[in-house]
Order: structure tokens, then sequence, then C-alpha cells
């Protein structure tokens, strides 16, 4: 009896060492006439946090095996700082033999990555046949119209079959390889519609368009793609190039929309909604816009009860923070002590526009801000015309600083306060995370322009006429 028990474990043990292990990875990869010092495995991470960057000494065939598996999406293979290639992991099983030489690197047994690097040669092909045809048309232009006009049509019936060979040839490896990392990044680059020709011309109706039609191919159903770069690039030139640039409160709406798509994957709806923020709301952001923020933030408290109770707590106070003297709305009122001694408030500074201007003395961007300002005859000319103050606010509790700014840097022709009770920052008035931070005032302290930037003074300034 006891050695059947015997027997029969170990047949159970060879049986569990034959299966590999849900999770490992083991990646081999072999190099031919590569001579370098290390060879690494690194991560794509858009989120900047922490990523994977596994190193091993050369050999000329190296192994990188762990017991914890690498978490979906696209890798580089390097030698010391030179990327040679790049890698899809669609599973946690993770077992992969790659041969790395100059040309770049061979896959055995791995269709998913070879496939990967034909259809980068295949859309590389497409471009260049494309762009062919561009240069041909821009050849032809200085040719009688009667014959430009049958090259145009010529050119335009090659470049249909271009794209309808690129179209079918996508479509032929969605249907090969569903499922997988590369489907969903064959997915992300198909084209958008194309623009109906009653647009044409009309550029409020070409950004709703756009803005409506951006991510009809983003593969909501796959969070994986949140790890490649691929991803990365479509959703900075969203946030960046289209709904920092064009900055109209009007296009939020199929900013909510492109969220509500994404619910159709919990984890993708937050991986999105993380994206956009990091753009388009985060206080340090270059891109940030508030009136988009707003709207994200509504829809997320909305439509994700089930939130951990971190995130909903920090989106609850961003929303309350950001959502105060928004434009359109009333600036909060406070008290300040003048450069003369006397005590006045906000709202008992009589002017048709007022600049009003948080700072800190002692900031060197605030510095910076003030220095350029001060080269603005534009902004100058405005307050000599009586029409326009700018009030610098000093927010902190340094009466010797602020007495020393007031003597040496403030610009003669401004107004200059000290919140002297702090309570703008001890009431939370204003939002004051980063300064400098200004606000354009109407003669009723109704805010025009929000987080006003100082590259956009002189402009708000000529629109408003101030400056005649």
């Amino acid at each position: 009896m006891r050695k059947r028990i015997l027997l029969f474990s170990l047949i159970l043990c060879c049986i569990l060492i034959g299966q590999p292990i849900f999770g490992q990875m083991d990646i081999r990869i072999k190099l031919t006439g590569i001579t370098c010092d290390s060879v690494r495995i690194q991560s794509f991470n858009w989120k900047k946090k922490s990523g994977t960057n596994l190193v091993r000494p050369y050999q000329n065939e190296v192994q990188f095996k762990e017991k914890t598996a690498l978490k979906p999406g696209v890798y580089w293979i390097t030698t010391d700082t030179t990327q040679r290639g790049v890698i899809l992991l669609s599973s946690n099983k993770q077992q992969m033999s790659i041969t790395l030489c100059d040309t770049g690197l061979v896959f055995s047994k791995n269709p998913e990555n070879t496939q990967y690097q034909e259809y980068n040669r295949m859309m590389k092909s497409y471009d260049q046949q494309l762009a062919a045809l561009d240069k041909e048309f821009r050849d032809a232009q200085n040719l009688p119209q009667y014959m430009l006009r049958s090259i145009v049509d010529s050119l335009t019936v090659r470049a249909q079959r271009i794209n309808a060979a690129r179209a079918q040839y996508t479509r032929d490896l969605l249907s090969k390889f569903p499922n997988t990392l590369l489907a969903s990044v064959v997915q992300l680059s198909r084209p958008m519609p194309e623009l109906p020709q009653a647009f044409y011309g009309n550029f409020p109706m070409i950004q709703a368009f756009v803005m409506e039609h951006y991510f009809d191919n983003f593969p909501w159903n796959d969070p994986r793609i949140f790890n490649t770069p691929m991803a990365e690039d479509k959703l900075s030139y969203y946030c960046r190039e289209l709904v920092y640039q064009w900055d109209r409160p009007e296009l939020d709406t199929f900013v909510v929309k492109a969220l509500e798509k994404a619910q159709v994957n919990p984890e993708s709806h937050l991986l999105f909604f993380d994206r956009l923020e990091r753009d388009l709301g985060f206080y340090m952001s270059d891109y940030k816009v508030e009136h988009t923020y707003i709207k994200m933030l509504q829809h997320i408290l909305r439509t994700r009860p089930d939130i951990d109770a971190v995130r909903k707590t920090y989106y609850e106070h961003e929303l309350k923070t950001i959502n105060k003297n928004v434009d359109g709305s009333k600036a909060a009122n406070f008290r300040y002590l003048t450069a003369q001694g006397d005590t006045t408030s906000l709202y008992d500074t009589q002017s048709e526009y007022l600049l009003l201007f948080l700072h800190n003395p002692s900031c060197s961007t605030c510095r910076e801000v003030r220095r350029r300002m001060k080269q603005f005859s534009v902004l100058d000319a405005a307050i000599a015309s009586g029409r326009l103050k700018v009030l610098t606010i000093y927010l902190e509790n340094d009466r010797a600083l602020w007495k020393h700014y007031l003597q040496s840097e403030a610009a003669a022709n401004y107004l200059h306060g000290w919140n002297f009770d702090q309570s703008i920052e001890n009431q939370d008035l204003y939002e004051t995370r980063t300064i400098p931070y200004m606000y354009l005032l109407d003669k009723d302290k109704k805010v025009i322009r929000k987080n006003l930037l100082v590259n956009e003074i002189e402009d708000y300034i000529r629109h408003l006429g101030l400056a005649q």
C-alpha cells in the first residue's frame, strides 16, 4: 500500500512539474552578433510611478525567469541604452524564445509577435504608397487644368484602392487573432469615419465631428491597451491637441460621452478617467481645462458608486475646490491691508475691470510672471486708461516679507494688498494650490477668466478694448 501511495505521489509530482505554473514568466533571448553589457526588459507605463525594468548581464543566451508574471502590455527589449524591439504580452502565460540580432527580433513559435512585426511593415508600406501618390499630385500642380483633372481622378481611385486594401488587411488580422493585444492595437489604429463634405469650411462642426468620433475604434473592452504607447499617443493627442487647444465648454458633452462608452469595462473606465485627469484635471498640469474636469468629476461620482472610499473622497474634494470662482460666478470677497496701511475688501475695490493676482513675493515663478507683466505695454496702457486695475494679494503671514516687496519690487501702477487675516486660505475661498493664480473680474466682481495665464493677458485686454 505504501508503495502504491509513493508511486501515485511521484506520478502526480511529475504531472505538476510538467505543467507551466500560472503566472510564471520565462523569456529567453539569444543574442547573435550583438555585444553589450546588459540586456533589459522594460515596460511601458503611462502612470510613471513604477515600471518593470528587469536586467541581466550579457550572455549569448539570457533568461528572464520569474515566479511573478509581467503585466500584459507592451515591453521593450533593450541592450544597454539601445532599444532593439517591442514585444506584446497578451496574457500571464509568458513563455517566449527570441533571437536578437542587428536586424531586430525574431520570435520562435509566437505568431502574435511575428504578425505584429509584419503588421508594422505592411502599415509602413501603405503609408509609403499614399505618400508616393501625394508626391505625384504635387508634381502635377503646374500642368493644365484639363490634364490635372484627369490625374486627380486617377490618383483618387488609386488611393481608394490602397485604403481598401489596408482596411481589408486589418479586418483579416482582427479575425485571425481575436482576444489578443495585437487585435486591440490593430483596432485602435483604424481611422475615424471620413468627414462629411457638408462640414467643410465650418470649423465648429468639424470640431464636434472629430470629438464625437475620435474614439469610435477604441477597444474599451481590453484594459491591456492602456499599457501600450499606442494608446498613450492617442490619449495624449486627444487631451492636449483637441480638448485643451479647442477649449470650448460645449465640447465637454463629447468628453462625457467618451467616458460613458468606456463604461463597458469598469477597469477601462477608471483607467481612461485617470489618463484624462492627468492632463485635463491635475492642478500642476500645463493642459488642465477646468470646465471639462468639473464635468468629468460629476460623471465619475454619478456613475461609479462602487469606487473605493479614497477615490470618492478625493473626487468630492476636487469638485468642491475647483467649483469655486468659476467663469461667470461672483468672486468670493475678502479683506486686505493696502500698501498705505488701510483695510479694505475686494468688493470695495472699484474698477471697470480688475486683474486679481494671488502671489507670494518670494516665489520664483511669481517673480518671473511679475517681470513679464512689467514688459507688457498693452497692460500699462489699459491701466493708464483707468479702465483696468491690477491688484496683487499676498496670502501668507510674513509682514516683513510683504513690506520688503513693497519697497523693492512692487510695480508702481498696481494696487498691492496683504490678506492679513489669511481668510483666503483658512476659509478656502480661492484655489491656492499653485501660485501665482490670476482672475480677470468685471466691475461687479464676476469672473471673466479664472486661472488667467500670463501669455493671455494682452489678448484679453485687446479683446475687451481696454488699451484704446
